[in-house]
């Protein structure tokens, strides 16, 4: 064990990292009254981002991000967002306001978008193979307009260097009683990293958070897609494996191979047999990224342990799903 590690006190989270910001906060109040001028407001949720619904004429939204999200990738996501008006996949246009497109609070940067009236679609069967076919119709709309892309996320989680510093932060953070599910962790995180060397995926503009929580269904029937937060170029797989992966939670998940055939059916290109044999790996990494930051995040070790299992079950079925 190193000293780091035998440490009674837990490491200090990166400088960067905050919390989701609250409606409390005066510094966030100030700048609700500034936005509302006297009209009612709600929040409508949202796991990293403060999203406020403002009751105006027409209603708009008012979104405060995470404190690590730069200047940068805001304005670069409202640029993208605006090119995707001239597809037919339906997003949240920019709004200025006062003539400006970014509004800064303290550490934070905040901005306002048109409000989509929309419900979530149930979660059964048909919806999610809805949500595979919307999956491709984006990443095609994405690759037609995905230039110039925004400013990659500094919260990215691409090499599995940044696995293994996540795994050793959560390892610190949660103490010796972490040791097992960490070597759970550390184990997987080799066998996964070898499969990787192995094949060549191919990388294309993706959504990167694709759910039902971020999709809506609007009137006429057509589909909405938010919180492209996530956005970014990296393997169009790790999008497809996160739909998989929430639909299973969601208990609805249907045979992949459906799935598979509905995002075929809109998307730009079929999966490639490389992209066939990494699919196990690719579903396997989404529940491992997080039990690796489970520190991070501030979840304990009955969290981390949970994904573990998870990860582990996707991988148990290589046979399967890479066939």
């Amino acid at each position: 064990m190193t000293g780091i590690e035998a440490s009674t006190s837990p490491p200090a989270l990166p400088r960067w990292f905050g919390p989701r910001a609250s409606p409390d906060d005066p510094a966030v109040s100030a700048l609700i009254a500034r936005v509302t001028r006297g009209a009612g407001w709600a929040d409508i949720g949202g796991e990293f981002n403060l999203n406020l619904r403002i009751d105006a004429e027409p209603p708009v939204v008012l979104r405060v991000h995470r404190p690590w999200v730069r200047r940068g990738r805001v304005a670069g996501l409202r640029r993208l967002r605006e090119r995707l008006q001239r597809t037919q996949v339906r997003v949240a246009r920019p709004i200025p306001s006062s003539g400006c497109d970014l509004l800064r609070i303290t550490d934070r940067w905040a901005e306002i978008e048109e409000f989509i009236d929309h419900t979530r679609p149930p979660s059964h069967e048909n919806s999610y193979l809805r949500l595979f076919e919307e999956l491709g119709r984006l990443h095609t709309a994405l690759k037609e307009v995905w230039e110039p892309g925004p400013p990659e996320p500094l919260d990215d989680h691409r090499t599995f260097g940044q696995l293994r510093y996540s795994v050793g932060f959560t390892h610190r953070t949660l103490g010796p009683r972490s040791e097992p599910v960490v070597h759970r962790m550390r184990q997987l995180t080799g066998e996964l990293s070898k499969l990787r060397t192995e094949v060549e995926l191919p990388c294309a503009p993706i959504h990167g958070d694709y759910k039902l929580g971020n999709a809506g269904e609007l009137s006429d029937g057509s589909w909405a897609t938010f919180d492209l937060d996530f956005a970014r170029v990296r393997e169009r797989l790790y999008d497809i494996a996160a739909s998989l992966h929430h639909a299973a939670r969601d208990g609805e998940l249907c045979e992949p191979r459906r799935l598979l055939d509905a995002y075929e059916s809109t998307a730009p290109e079929p999966l490639t047999r490389d992209e066939h044999l990494w699919l196990p790996g690719a579903l396997a990494l989404i529940p491992l990224h997080w039990a690796a930051t489970a520190g991070l995040v501030g979840d304990g070790i009955h969290e981390a342990e949970s994904a573990m299992t998870a990860a582990e079950a996707w991988w148990s079925r290589r046979a399967e799903l890479s066939s």
